[in-house]
């Protein structure tokens, strides 16, 4: 039978945000990655835009297997999110617990005959197995200047459905997503220098959470807005 994403109830022209696991190589040890990111579905592909500085970017490049996880749990995007050096060693990487391996009982066009395996989370509703098919380069304004992104246009090479979702993240868990995204974008503000827009985002999440703090009292919102703000302590802020 045809896999297809459609029997998720994906719908072509969406942004769905997600969990990507991508995967690299250190002394063939099989290293898995996960970020967040966001998916289009179109024409029977899949469509990812990771930027070109990203491990997934690269992973992908080398690779060229990703597995796109639907995940539940607001807490796994605060941890593949802010997963690096700004937090303590435990988050350094994605947790190796949440992980489970999807076997490949043949290599299906992949250019990589190594890899007969692809990390998935545990914890999702559903996944999808892709393989790149190919990408374009991509550059996109915004308020942090030009920055370089490759789409990706992906093959669905399998599809696991453990179970029915018809979640809908409530709005502490939205504004905690929106917090996030606004955290990561701090970061990069720094990194360029940009300190007035920096204020801005930093003022931003501060008023973000003090309305989650309102109403919300949701423990996975409440272990992602402590490490959001572990995370912005750690960046040293000079304002």
């Amino acid at each position: 039978m045809e896999v297809k994403y459609q029997d998720l109830g994906l719908k072509d022209g969406y942004l769905y945000e997600i969990l990507a696991t991508s995967i690299s190589f250190k002394n063939d040890k099989l290293i898995p990655n996960t970020s967040c990111m966001g998916i289009r579905t179109l024409n029977d592909k899949i469509i990812i835009r990771p930027y070109d500085n990203t491990k997934t970017y690269t992973n992908l490049i080398n690779n060229h297997v990703i597995s796109i996880n639907f995940v539940e749990n607001i807490y796994l995007y605060a941890l593949a999110a802010l997963k690096g050096s700004y937090l303590s060693n435990k988050f350094l990487t994605f947790p190796k617990e949440y992980y489970n391996y999807y076997d490949l009982k043949n290599n299906i066009g992949l250019k990589t005959p190594r890899i007969n395996q692809i990390p998935y989370l545990k914890d999702a509703w559903a996944i999808l197995f892709c393989r790149t098919e190919k990408s374009v380069k991509i550059d996109k304004e915004d308020v942090l200047g030009t920055v370089s992104l490759s789409e990706f246009e992906l093959n669905l090479i399998s599809m696991i459905k453990i179970k029915d979702s018809f979640k809908y993240f409530n709005r502490a868990e939205n504004l905690t997503l929106e917090a996030l995204i606004l955290t990561t974008r701090l970061n990069i503000a720094i990194e360029k220098n940009n300190y007035d827009l920096a204020i801005d985002f930093k003022n931003k999440i501060n008023d973000t959470i003090k309305t989650i703090n309102q109403f919300s009292k949701n423990l996975e919102v409440t272990k992602s807005i402590s490490l959001i703000k572990d995370y912005i302590q750690n960046l040293r802020l000079k304002f």
